[in-house]
């Protein structure tokens, strides 16, 4: 299920930022060619797992000092695939979970879409 982020989907930062940024809130990142973030949100109500994902893409232009950048992508919640899984449960993700996953969007997005946050982390030396 796609989720709406209007202040995180499109957002270009170096990689360290993203990478440091997404990993204190909980994130980890998957292998590929680009890096995708995700977390597990636990329902303790019906007792099933949901994963928040954050997709990024590398652009091809790097910052001033050559560091990679990535342009984060549309996030999407995705149900946890048990053995016993039944359509049902992939297409039913509660109101809840929704919100909160929006809610630590939100959040992300307040820290990522400042131009200046990559700077104010990563001071340059002179």
């Amino acid at each position: 299920m796609r989720l709406k982020s209007k202040n995180l989907t499109g957002v270009v930062q170096p990689l360290s930022y993203v990478d440091k940024m997404l990993r204190q809130q909980g994130f980890s990142p998957t292998g590929g060619d680009d890096p995708t973030y995700h977390v597990e949100i636990y329902d303790s109500a019906t007792s099933s797992s949901y994963f928040l994902r954050i997709p990024a893409n590398f652009t091809s232009r790097p910052t001033d000092t050559g560091e990679m950048t990535v342009k984060l992508g549309h996030p999407y919640l995705e149900a946890k695939l048990y053995l016993n899984t039944t359509i049902d449960d992939l297409l039913i993700i509660p109101k809840e979970i929704r919100e909160a996953a929006e809610h630590k969007l939100a959040e992300i997005g307040d820290y990522l879409s400042r131009p200046s946050c990559a700077r104010a982390a990563f001071p340059q030396s002179h």
